[in-house]
């Protein structure tokens, strides 16, 4: 078991054997106002007792992991009864019921699951959702019809988890959800729905119960992390707390300065980037020091890794071509960018796809910029990598990278040539864009993203490329092209992939 993971299920399972208590588990993360049938507020810490009630207001979520591991994240406007907690940790038999009344929840399966996949279920007024080992979301509207959504996990999945399924049921019928991101409507007069792929727009639907964080400020989200998962400055790497962790971080406005970083750690910000960076980080506007926080800290999980992974450095060509199938897929969402020579600001996000069979890597840039006080302008660029031929024992470091230009005007992007390559002519300016600075109608970016192999400790998940870094460079040439006026920067560190 790990450290953090050990030590609040250890508190818990102290007073499991007084019978008189019934404590079944508790709260981990607690964001906006979240109560039980008492009317008590519950904050990340507070026990949660067989028979309770949790609820939650209107912009609020709340995660419980239970004795076995299990861990409930419940979303706005939430009402669950834990009517049923039965668990032997000694031969993890078991069973849990649980009865969601109102709003929406995801169940992410534990122990009594893994031992006995029929004894989890979830009960509403349509139906029942019964777990075979996975994570499933359902949501409850306010004539009680329900849709269940099955996420996870498929095959080769993120957590390390064993695929599993849910079957949901009624007096009408049932149907089996095995198939990730497959999905069910049923009502108590309505048979559930035949299985059948999310839509983008329900998909949507789902999030927006649980994605609660773009109306909360920023210091109560920290105050919820630190008081709920950080133990010593550290944080375990296993599949809960990274559930846990990533919930909480992974926030929309492009991520935490390093002043909040600190907070959340419990640490000065000269512990992390010391004097002279702490320095030079006081200097910078706002915007600036989240794009520097971003560079240094990464996403969510990114932070895991940095106090719980061992980093065994860059990703080589035959790490990928060692692995003959499937895919590894690496985002990078609302990732901010500043200026570091001039003006300009911006934002992109990043998505790369690792596809072994073929040995080709495929990303997608796209985003929102302005340099030199023009117009913002969109854009959008995607360009392959074949990894086929490379030397094996050669880092890939730098090889992943497409070079293009963005038209000022309309965002049009266009293949080019970078400084100091085969074809490069600073005095040459063409419509397809071999160089983008000459009349300062063009931009010049530059975007890579690079691998890392880090082993997270106590993650079933193979070190090979388990993390990478998302960037993005864009300049300005002057009118004569012989320099940048104007480049702005931004990327993200510590980028897990989903596989496939």
């Amino acid at each position: 078991m790990k450290k953090i993971l050990a030590l609040i299920l250890t508190l818990f399972f102290i007073s499991h054997s007084v019978a008189d208590e019934k404590i079944v588990g508790a709260i981990t993360l607690s964001i906006g106002k979240i109560t039980n049938q008492k009317g008590e507020i519950l904050k990340a810490g507070d026990k949660i007792f067989f028979g309770d009630e949790i609820i939650s207001d209107g912009k609020s979520k709340s995660q419980i992991i239970f004795l076995d591991e299990t861990v409930l994240t419940i979303g706005e406007k939430t009402s669950i009864t834990i009517d049923e907690f039965v668990f032997d940790p000694s031969t993890l038999d078991g069973s849990f019921l649980a009865t969601l009344n109102e709003g929406s929840v995801k169940v992410l399966s534990g122990l009594i699951n893994q031992k006995n996949p029929e004894k989890l279920e979830v009960k509403t007024a349509a139906g029942t959702i019964g777990s075979r080992g996975t994570e499933f979301q359902t949501i409850i509207d306010e004539e009680d019809n329900a849709q269940v959504l099955l996420i996870g996990p498929g095959e080769d999945n993120t957590l390390g988890l064993r695929p599993g399924a849910v079957e949901v049921a009624n007096e009408l019928g049932s149907v089996l959800l095995d198939t990730p991101f497959s999905f069910t409507q049923l009502s108590l007069n309505q048979i559930p729905t035949p299985p059948v792929e999310i839509t983008q727009e329900q998909l949507q639907q789902f999030q927006n119960f649980l994605d609660v964080k773009a109306n909360l400020d920023v210091q109560e989200v920290e105050s919820a992390i630190k008081e709920g998962l950080f133990d010593d400055q550290q944080i375990s790497g296993n599949e809960i707390i990274g559930e846990i962790v990533t919930t909480a971080l992974n926030l929309s406005d492009g991520g935490l300065t390093f002043d909040q970083i600190a907070e959340v750690l419990g640490v000065d910000v000269v512990d992390i980037i010391g004097e002279e960076g702490q320095a030079e980080f006081e200097n910078e506007s706002a915007e600036n020091q989240i794009a520097m926080a971003n560079a240094e800290g990464g996403d969510g999980l990114a932070y895991i890794l940095r106090y719980g992974g061992t980093n065994l450095g860059e990703t080589n060509y035959g790490d990928f071509q060692g692995i003959t199938s499937g895919t590894y897929t690496y985002t990078g969402n609302n990732i901010n960018m500043a200026a570091t020579k001039g003006t300009g600001s911006g934002t992109f996000s990043g998505v790369t796809t690792v596809n072994f069979a073929s040995q080709t890597i495929n990303n997608t840039y796209s985003g929102t910029l302005s340099l030199d006080g023009n117009a913002d302008v969109d854009f959008s660029y995607s360009f392959t990598t074949d990894y086929s031929s490379g030397s094996a024992s050669t880092s890939m470091w730098g090889t992943n990278n497409g070079i293009f230009s963005i038209n000022n005007s309309n965002g049009t992007t266009a293949t080019t040539t970078k400084s100091g390559e085969a074809g490069f002519d600073p005095q040459i300016f063409t419509a397809a864009g071999t160089f983008e600075g000459v009349n300062s109608g063009f931009y010049y970016a530059d975007a890579a993203t690079d691998f890392f192999n880090v082993q997270m400790n106590g993650s079933p998940n193979p070190s090979t490329g388990s993390v990478a870094t998302i960037a993005l460079n864009v300049s300005d040439y002057n009118d004569a092209a012989t320099d940048t006026e104007n480049t702005i920067d931004g990327q993200r560190t510590g980028i897990m992939p989903s596989r496939d």
